[in-house]
């Protein structure tokens, strides 16, 4: 019973975090969220099954009940993975040696930097359309001015080398009395930008009738979800840790 009442609290965090901010991505018609902070933090005070679980039924109700339905079964494999794989990271990760650990988690920073930078480049280079974004926070929606602009390659390297640097910092530096916790994050997180790309491709943007390509626009949008999770969560745990010293 104690395991029930705890997998209702954390599923009902996970779906708290998931709603109150959501930002429409118009090539998809996916939404950024801060459903990370806690799936993160919940991974780092629960097992690996209960944070996989509230995880995933969280979010998966997130999308039921916010409009975006089309996505909640992927939803629901893509967060029970991700969470499960953090929180399993967590407590394998603090038996490995800490020089690995920072070689480790420099390997992760510049593989999700590159990642941003290519597809900045193959995609978002030239002139961009950035069309209105709806927002909705806590249920009031709030609609963006559209534009166009030129975004020229070497800022899409730029954006990258930023990302980089930004993780390395919040795992190496910032994270560094927790650094397995902050490499768990780092390296499970990037589950989620990557299972959604295969589940955009193959399945939600053809059921839509939306180009599978247009999948890799929400790429970058979701690896920076995963920054702000890893940003947010990181001063909840340490805030945590602080406290039960």
């Amino acid at each position: 019973m104690r395991e029930e009442i705890r997998l209702s609290v954390y599923t009902a965090t996970v779906f708290v975090a998931t709603v109150i901010l959501q930002i429409y991505t118009p090539a998809t018609r996916g939404y950024f969220n801060l459903g990370e902070s806690a799936i993160y933090t919940i991974a780092y005070l629960s097992t690996p099954l209960i944070t996989g679980l509230a995880s995933g039924i969280g979010s998966a109700l997130a999308d039921l009940l916010t409009g975006y339905a089309i996505f909640a079964p992927g939803t629901l494999l893509i967060k029970f993975t991700e969470g499960y794989v953090v929180s399993y990271l967590m407590r394998r990760l603090s038996k490995v040696e800490r020089l690995k650990l920072e070689a480790a988690s420099i390997a992760t920073a510049i593989l999700a930097g590159f990642l941003i930078s290519f597809t900045g480049i193959i995609l978002w280079s030239g002139e961009v359309e950035i069309s209105s974004v709806p927002i909705n926070i806590l249920g009031y929606r709030m609609i963006l001015v559209s534009t166009s602009t030129s975004i020229e390659w070497w800022i899409w390297i730029l954006i990258g080398v930023i990302v980089a640097l930004i993780m390395i910092y919040m795992i190496s530096v910032r994270g560094k009395r927790h650094l397995p916790i902050a490499l768990s994050i780092g390296l499970g997180g990037l589950i989620m930008p990557t299972g959604y790309l295969l589940y955009e491709y193959f399945i939600s943007n053809p059921l839509q009738g939306i180009a599978p390509q247009a999948a890799f626009f929400e790429y970058p949008i979701n690896i920076g979800q995963m920054i702000a999770g890893l940003i947010i969560s990181l001063s909840i745990i340490s805030f945590i840790r602080r406290a039960l010293e």
